[in-house]
């Protein structure tokens, strides 16, 4: 048995175990006892939501993100010291089954009288992945031939695409959600957290003020991705086009020919200044499109994580996403 194997085996046995342990628990009990008298835990499954609870609850709370950094969020899959922790806390933050696919299984072993369970998702219209796919299929008629000639089928784990927090404006529904679950488990500091959380839902405000202007300014709408592109919501916020070398949920490697070749023409005939590329991953193929073109290469941020270093430097999701303005601002000139 491989060691992934192992550690499946391993994570499957906890499970089981707190399956026992948290089976008389009534899933609906909404009073949760508190562990620590003195600080709440809040584990958080990715960047985003991670972030968002520090802003909110400043020096009363502990916030821990699962997801180590300069993991690909994608192929994260939770150790047993992980569901530990999970279910150590006062409040799980995750993004909903369709990103952490992983998440039911755990969820339901756990004592719903200790710990409270939210998904941070909810009440957001999540769009389907195979929608956006034939959207912009159609807008994009020789580059889904050129898909159908070389024979690729598209498989996704997601139905939906979770991607939501890259819209500024979604993250202030995220932002709420959270807000609430707190309050509910910490009624006598509400006041604390609901005050930092309306200085954050500003700063969002003027991080969306900030994108609609340079759209507005900005002399194209195209964005050009050399990487998988998980921005579906930022673009379809702020009105632009896009076409990447994968789409969000690919579990490809390698683009075909004939879409890096349609991508470097399309990049000299419209004149794109920017290849954009994702984080975590190797840029290999926005390089190799760079260098054939002259496009300058740009990182577009995502969130889903930092990389250690960013951590080290103290990145948050309003950094991210400001650097991600001033790349946008240069990729629309």
């Amino acid at each position: 048995m491989n060691r992934k194997g192992i550690m499946r085996v391993a994570a499957l046995a906890v499970i089981l175990s707190l399956l026992l342990i948290g089976c008389g628990s009534d899933p609906e009990e909404m009073q949760v006892s508190r562990k620590d008298s003195t600080k709440i835990n809040i584990v958080a499954t990715l960047f985003p939501q991670y972030d968002f609870a520090r802003a909110i609850v400043g020096d009363k709370a502990d916030v821990v993100l699962l997801m180590p950094p300069g993991v690909e969020a994608h192929s994260f899959e939770p150790t047993p010291s992980d569901i530990i922790s999970i279910n150590n806390s006062d409040l799980f933050l995750y993004t909903g089954k369709y990103m952490e696919v992983w998440s039911d299984r755990i969820i339901q072993g756990m004592d719903k009288s200790k710990s409270v369970v939210v998904d941070v998702s909810e009440g957001i219209d999540l769009v389907k992945t195979e929608d956006i796919e034939a959207e912009h299929e159609h807008e994009h008629e020789d580059l889904a031939e050129n898909d159908e000639e070389e024979g690729e089928e598209h498989e996704h784990e997601h139905v939906y695409d979770p991607h939501i927090w890259t819209s500024p404006v979604i993250a202030k529904a995220m932002v709420n959600n959270i807000l609430n679950a707190i309050c509910r488990i910490d009624p006598d500091n509400a006041e604390y957290y609901s005050d930092n959380a309306e200085k954050y839902l500003g700063e969002l405000d003027q991080l969306d003020k900030e994108f609609r202007d340079i759209v507005k300014q900005g002399k194209r709408n195209e964005l050009i991705f050399g990487s998988r592109f998980a921005l579906y919501y930022f673009a379809h916020e702020y009105g632009l086009d896009y076409e990447a070398a994968f789409d969000s949920c690919s579990t490809e490697t390698e683009p075909s020919a004939k879409t890096v070749a349609h991508l470097i023409e399309e990049i000299k005939e419209e004149k794109i200044p920017v290849i954009y590329y994702a984080e975590i991953a190797e840029p290999k193929v926005a390089k190799s499109i760079s260098e054939e073109t002259g496009a300058e290469m740009l990182l577009f941020h995502s969130c889903h994580n930092v990389t250690r270093e960013e951590m080290k430097q103290g990145a948050t999701y309003l950094s991210l996403m400001r650097q991600n303005a001033d790349n946008l601002r240069e990729g629309l000139k």
